[in-house]
Parts: structure tokens; sequence; C-alpha cells
């Protein structure tokens, strides 16, 4: 039986990672090919409920759901010359050279869109859910750098004007606000990504990143306005009432199962899981504290208790398997589930019961009366804003801001992340990069200025920048 005392020390973060993966039941790193990974019950149950959430989010601002073949022809994926070049030696080809598997969708997709807006149609604003594949030459890491990337969605929206095009990405902008603080109850670190680093022709992106707790930078989704930019590379042209061409306009926006990664890596603790409650797939578990001489009258409570909790919505289990209620603590909160309750004679008799939360490891006793009420209130309120602003602490503690690069530089080799003034400037941007291997200044934060001086080039902006060690 697994116990919370079995896990590694936090320290050493992949480890720790790595370890809970399996012991709770998300994946299964066993499969013989590198950069992959099964899904397990309980990691998929989890991965699915975020895809929900997403779905529901995207399909309530009219962005309609397709699915295209993973299989993209060679000459697909030649017509962007410059996006072919940034996968040739990532992609996984046929036998023949005919096909790859997609990368990303561009390529499958935008020769599609040409037929599409022949046809009229437009605006064109679809996504997918799908796989994408890399042959990742460098270190690979569950969820993190893999391979095979599951549960990758990808939007990609077609317009007639570019202001039309910002408005949408400013929208997607928005979706991943809403994930990361109102689902994942993580706070968003979004910046603007400097021309440089965008998308050759590209207008403008956004991209979002994690701190995970070794102080490197995971980036976790990405919004980039194209511009005309692939519009150009695949002829992506509409005719006016007049019979004028213009090319198009367009957004791509896409993450996928590192949003779980992230969710593990930032809210775990030493027992384990901390699951935030809209993606558990267990909210309420329910462990009996059984003595022989009332065994059946716990247990008969037990099964009402979890039948009226599941009928008020709540997904509830009830832990009756042949183990200690101490082995049963140690197995759930591994897992993560946010709530425990334990019913024994006390309970049933008393009409109280003593519900344990994940996220603070403490007790609450609580009158039958108030339960499914107080439950609900935990799950949808207190147990999120708790976890939110553990995590606000965590970020606190891992960003310091520096006007010196020989200080930051020391600060990010002792895994922390450095906040600076900068100029936006690409020799700046290199010499920021330069500090130590896989060090990145990763763009201008977008919720936040502060006047001071360039620290490379000491120039006086109010833009800020986050750099530290990335994945």
């Amino acid at each position: 039986m697994v116990k919370a005392e079995r896990l590694p020390n936090r320290d050493d973060h992949i480890v720790w990672y790595n370890t809970v993966l399996e012991l709770a039941g998300i994946v299964d790193r066993s499969y013989p090919v590198k950069g992959t990974f099964v899904w397990m019950p309980y990691g998929l149950s989890m991965m699915k409920a975020l895809v929900r959430h997403l779905d529901l989010m995207f399909k309530e601002s009219g962005i309609e759901e397709v699915a295209f073949p993973l299989l993209v022809p060679f000459e697909f994926a030649k017509q962007n010359d410059k996006w072919f070049n940034s996968f040739r030696d990532e992609a996984f080809y046929t036998s023949e050279n005919e096909l790859i598997l997609r990368p990303t969708g561009e390529p499958a997709m935008y020769p599609i869109f040409k037929i599409w807006i022949r046809k009229g149609m437009l605006p064109i604003r679809v996504y997918e859910t799908v796989s994408s594949y890399r042959n990742e030459s460098k270190t690979t890491h569950t969820m993190i750098r893999d391979r095979e990337i599951t549960y990758w969605h990808e939007i990609h929206t077609v317009h007639k004007t570019r202001d039309e095009a910002a408005k949408e990405a400013m929208l997607h902008k928005s979706f991943y606000e809403r994930v990361w603080k109102d689902i994942l109850k993580i706070p968003p670190i979004c910046v603007s990504k400097p021309p440089y680093e965008v998308f050759a022709g590209a207008d403008f992106a956004f991209e979002f990143y994690t701190i995970l707790p070794d102080g490197r930078l995971l980036e976790n989704g990405s919004v980039n306005n194209l511009g005309q930019a692939y519009a150009k590379k695949f002829d992506l042209q509409y005719s006016d009432p007049d019979g004028k061409k213009s090319y198009v306009w367009q957004v791509c926006t896409g993450n996928g199962e590192r949003f779980i990664s992230a969710v593990i890596s930032i809210h775990g603790d030493d027992k384990g899981l901390v699951v935030p409650p809209r993606i558990a797939p267990v909210q309420v578990v329910i462990i009996p504290i059984i003595k022989s001489e009332t065994k059946g009258r716990i247990e008969e409570g037990a099964r009402k208790l979890m039948e009226r909790l599941a009928s008020s919505g709540l997904s509830v289990t009830l832990d009756s398997s042949p183990i200690t209620p101490g082995e049963k603590f140690n197995v759930w909160e591994l897992k993560g589930v946010p709530l425990r309750i334990e019913v024994g004679i006390k309970e049933l008799e008393g009409e109280k019961y003593t519900i344990f939360r994940r996220d603070t490891a403490k007790k609450i006793q609580v009158a039958d009366a108030d339960l499914t009420a107080t439950i609900k209130r935990l799950l949808e309120t207190d147990i999120p804003e708790t976890m939110f602003g553990k995590a606000e602490e965590f970020y606190a503690k891992k960003i310091r801001y520096f006007s010196d690069l020989g200080e930051a530089g020391r600060w990010v080799t002792e895994n922390g992340v450095a906040k600076a003034n900068w100029c936006e400037g690409k020799e700046c941007y290199d010499k920021i990069s330069a500090i130590a291997p896989s060090v990145e200044a990763v763009g201008t934060l977008t919720a936040e200025e502060r006047d001071g001086r360039c620290i490379v080039c000491g120039k006086q902006t109010g833009k800020l920048t986050i750099f530290g060690r990335t994945y």
C-alpha cells in the first residue's frame, strides 16, 4: 500500500514529480518509447475534466470544434519554409517521406482553410484537441517535454481585418487567464513576446509561464496574432464585392497537458497531490471508521451519505477497501482529493461529521444539517481561494526584483526567477540569455510596470521582464 512518507524529498523536483505521477495513478511511464506515457484512469479523469471546461469556454464564444487528420502531406508542410525549417529535425516522417505526423496544426489546416475561404466561409473560428508530435532530441519529462503531446488544443481563426484578428487574440488571452485563475488556481504569468521572438511577419504574441519548484520557467500556453504571415505562405485570400483580393488575418492559440504538470508541481506537497476542486476526479472521499460491533450501521450510514452527496451533484466515492483507515488516509491524500469525510459511530450518533481539508491539512466538525452546504462552500470558494493564495506565496518567494545583472544571475543559478526592468532590445535579450545555459528572458510582463533602468544597458524604461532557467 502506498504511504505518503515514501515520497522523495521535494528538493529534487523531477524525482518527486515522477514518483507522484505514478503513485497517484496519473500516468504509467513504463511505455517503451521515449517521450511517451500511458494515461491512467485517475490522471485521465483530471485531464478530461479540464478539457470539458475548455470546450465549454470555447464554444460559448462561438469557436467550433473540428478534427483534422494527424498525417500531413509533405507538400503542405513545405509551403511555409520558415515553419518547416523550425520543425524539420523534430518531425516524424513516413518511410517514403511523403507524410509527417503533425507537430502543429497549421500545415494540415491552412490548405483546407483556402478552400473554405473560396466558399465564402469567413470568419473561420475553429479549434481541435489532438496529439502533436515532436521528435525531441533534448531530455524529455512527462507532460513537460514529450514526443507525443497529448490533449493539445489549438484554436485557429481567420478574419478579414487586422482589427478583428487583434480582438480575437485578446479574447484568447482572456481564456487562459480564466483557466489559470478560476480553474487551476495558479496566478497567471503572461508576457508579450518581443518582435524578434514571434513568428516572422506576425503582429504580436502572448505566452503564459509557470514557475516550477526547481525555479525553472515552463511555457504554458501561447496566443499568436499571426498577422498575414501564414496567409501569404498559404495564399489565403478573399474577394470583396468588387472582386478585389486581400490576404486574411489569422490567430492561433494552443496548449495541452502542461496545464496538468503545473497543477501537480505547484500545488503538490510532501504528501502528494493537491487537486483544484473543479478538475478533481473525486471531490469528496468517505472513509468508514469501522469497529466490529457497529460494522453494519457504519457501512449503511456511509453508503447513505455517499448517495446523498452524489445526488446533490458532488463527485464522491466511498472507500470500502479492506485496509486500515490510516492507510486509506494516505492513499487519498496522495491523490489530492479536496475533502475527506470520516464516518464512525460517533458521527452517526452525534450527527456531526469530521471533514479533512487536503489544502490546509486541517479537520473541521460540521453538523449533519449543514453538511452539503458546507461542502459546496468549501469546494467552490474556500479551498480555491486558499490554493490560489498559497500559489501566490510560492511565486513571491521565487521571484525577486534586481537592478544588477550579476546579482540576478546568481539568484537564477540558485533556482530563483529574476524580475528586472528592460528595454526590450535584442542585444539586451541576448546578454540576459547568456548568463547561463537554458536561461531566457521570456518577454515583457503584461500586468505590471515599474519605472527603472534596463538591467543590461541602463536605458530608462517602465517595462519589466522575468528570466530564469527554462525547460
